[in-house]
């Protein structure tokens, strides 16, 4: 009897502390699924952030001033959408837009968002003035600016851009054109000049053109934020950011009366003109790496003026993620 007793007293442990594990077990996979969750929105919202802020940025080129552009225009790869400045963002609501055929395993539905400036500076400075009609910038040091990146140069009353044609071990920035880039030069000629002849203090910068969407993640069962980055070396290279982001939805702040300050919030299709976007709200979707976290689905998350279901079957975690950024060189 006493050993019969003793058993059930031992299996009664042995069940409480098989709960305590499974409960502590469940704690863990919730409490970690929900911190990957919010790392990953925060670090996703954080990068889109600084790129939209810096939107249209021309380097302290005055806002009035149009750029110079001493890129080959006639190249059958020129794009003035992503190879120059224009408005400095430009937007698809839930469709692939224009560049569809570079984008990795683009999910439907979701937004796609086009962003340019020239925020980075380069690091390098120009060693003495600069003639409106020289082919190259020297510097005071090697540059450490890849053959084919395309570059911003700028003063208050002049910005020129070009695509470096010398390799990163050269002490000077060179426009000339000696073919293999994407989209090249135009050949330095007296019709090809800068737009001044520029100081030694003049800003070097790097121009960036990134277009970001929701994409295949390298982990087939996942999506991901992924961006494709024109004008680098002359080849787009697109990258995942940040996994496990299923939806991006993005709603441009439009200002209709020249004041500088956002009268309507609108998708990509029902912007008029992008030189009057200010701000951009862009709402992200998240979820959990894994499946069956939760005991039930999860339902009614609002997210993007409504709300979203989790499929049926699914048990993932979801957080929204909501952001407001305003175009710096757009506001009051």
């Amino acid at each position: 009897m006493e050993l019969m007793i003793a058993m059930v007293l031992g299996l009664l442990i042995l069940a409480g502390v098989i709960q305590v594990f499974a409960s502590t077990q469940q704690a863990y996979r919730t409490q970690e699924a929900m911190s990957r969750i919010q790392e990953s929105g925060r670090y996703a919202t954080e990068v889109l952030s600084r790129n939209i802020r810096q939107a249209g940025y021309k380097g302290g080129c005055a806002t009035n001033i149009d750029i110079n552009i001493l890129l080959d225009e006639t190249h059958s790869d020129y794009d003035s959408a992503i190879h120059t400045l224009g408005t400095g963002l430009e937007g698809w609501n839930n469709g692939s837009g224009t560049y569809a055929a570079s984008m990795g395993g683009y999910i439907p539905n979701t937004d796609v968002l086009l962003v340019k400036h020239a925020a980075t500076l380069s690091g390098v400075t120009a060693k003495d003035h600069t003639n409106a009609n020289a082919s190259a910038i020297p510097l005071t040091d090697t540059s450490n600016i890849e053959q084919g990146q395309i570059i911003m140069v700028a003063e208050e009353d002049a910005c020129d851009i070009f695509q470096n044609s010398n390799d990163a071990n050269a002490k000077s920035l060179n426009r000339a054109s000696p073919g293999g880039m994407v989209p090249g030069n135009k050949s330095p000629a007296a019709s090809n000049l800068f737009s001044k002849a520029y100081t030694s203090n003049m800003r070097i910068m790097l121009f960036q053109s990134d277009l970001y969407y929701i994409g295949a993640s390298i982990d087939p069962n996942n999506t991901a934020l992924r961006r494709i980055r024109f004008g680098g070396s002359g080849a787009a290279v697109d990258e995942e950011l940040v996994d496990n982001i299923i939806d991006m939805q993005i709603r441009y702040g439009v200002d209709t009366n020249d004041d500088r300050r956002v009268d309507n919030y609108v998708t990509a299709n029902n912007v008029a003109d992008w030189d009057d976007v200010v701000a951009v709200r862009v709402s992200l979707l998240a979820r959990s790496e894994h499946a069956n976290i939760l005991p039930n689905n999860m339902t009614g998350i609002p997210f993007d003026g409504g709300t979203f279901n989790a499929p049926a079957g699914d048990r993932r975690m979801y957080q929204a993620f909501n952001t407001t950024i305003g175009v710096r060189n757009k506001l009051p």
